[in-house]
């Protein structure tokens, strides 16, 4: 499909701020960048509750958690939320808006989790704080109103990325049980020579020489990079994670390695749902503002939680 109308605007009005490259300037100048522009939409929806915590890690330190509670009976299922930002940028105060309506929209608990950034935490920082926020989560469920039994993970882009991993580390540490992920075009692998890297990697958003500056403040070594917590393609066994829906964007040079996650979960006999938005780009769901297929994604999103959540209250009153 050529490039949605949506997609052309967006990137109309990236091209006319002339911004700098990312991988041209300090980290610290692109991260207030990306605080500024952010903005809250006009119309935020209402929830029962939004409550910030610290939560504590192994080694005794806060890790700092958003907690969005819905209106509705409990107790709620709850989902993990990840942001993106190539382990790099941004935070949950970027991706409030987009977590409230996932909350609002799905009636389930969101608890966004502000993990730690490279490059001045590296890999498995980040993987290890979304581990450390699912054990929380479930030890104190009852707490927030959720049930224990009913938690799901999700993110977009590197948070679609941490919430695969978290998949992956909770099942090899006999962790807390994940019953669903929700992966926004995810990172999955560090191959920068698939079609949709060559094809989308420079004029959509995202590029190429981004990615990879991306990847060399995230990991120390490029052998990191093809660790499974790093890189969840990569991973010797996808058996026994939990049923996924997968995001893709047809102008994304993310896209195929997306698809080739779901390709591989699907051969390790995981069931996965899989949806390519033609004509979009990277990025896009976050910004309901500019995209209107953004809502679209919302509410789709919030039936495959609320159907992954009524399976497993059915499965646990058997």
């Amino acid at each position: 499909m050529p490039l949605h109308p949506e997609a052309a605007a967006f990137l109309e009005q990236i091209a006319r701020q002339k911004a700098h490259a990312i991988e041209t300037v300090p980290v610290e100048i692109t991260r207030r960048a990306a605080a500024l522009g952010n903005s809250a939409s006009a119309d935020p929806p209402t929830l029962a509750k939004i409550k910030n915590l610290c939560i504590k890690r192994p080694d005794g330190t806060d890790l700092s958690v958003r907690i969005y509670v819905p209106n509705g009976p409990r107790p709620f299922g709850v989902c993990l939320y990840f942001h993106g930002g190539g382990w790099v940028l941004n935070s949950i105060d970027t991706h409030d808006d987009l977590v409230r309506r996932l909350a609002a929209t799905s009636g389930c608990v969101f608890v966004n989790v502000e993990y730690r950034l490279a490059p001045e935490h590296k890999y498995p920082a980040a993987v290890e704080d979304a581990y450390t926020a699912l054990c929380w989560v479930h030890e104190h469920a009852q707490e927030i109103g959720c049930d224990p039994r009913r938690i799901a993970v999700a993110g977009d882009s590197a948070g679609g990325n941490l919430a695969a991993a978290v998949c992956l580390m909770s099942r090899d540490r006999q962790g807390p049980k994940i019953g669903f992920q929700a992966l926004i075009y995810p990172i999955t692998d560090c191959d920068f020579e698939r079609p949709s890297y060559r094809e989308n990697g420079e004029g959509f958003f995202l590029t190429r020489r981004e990615m990879k500056w991306f990847w060399n403040h995230y990991v120390s070594s490029p052998e990191q990079m093809r660790e499974p917590y790093a890189s969840p393609l990569l991973a010797s066994s996808l058996r026994d994670l939990p049923a996924a829906w997968i995001l893709t964007a047809e102008y994304d040079p993310l896209r195929d390695e997306g698809e080739a996650y779901a390709d591989a979960l699907r051969a390790a006999g995981v069931d996965v749902t899989l949806h390519r938005y033609e004509g979009m780009i990277h990025a896009f769901v976050r910004r309901v503002e500019q995209f209107d297929t953004a809502h679209k994604v919302i509410n789709e999103i919030a039936n495959e939680l609320q159907t992954a959540f009524s399976r497993a209250s059915m499965m646990g009153s058997e």
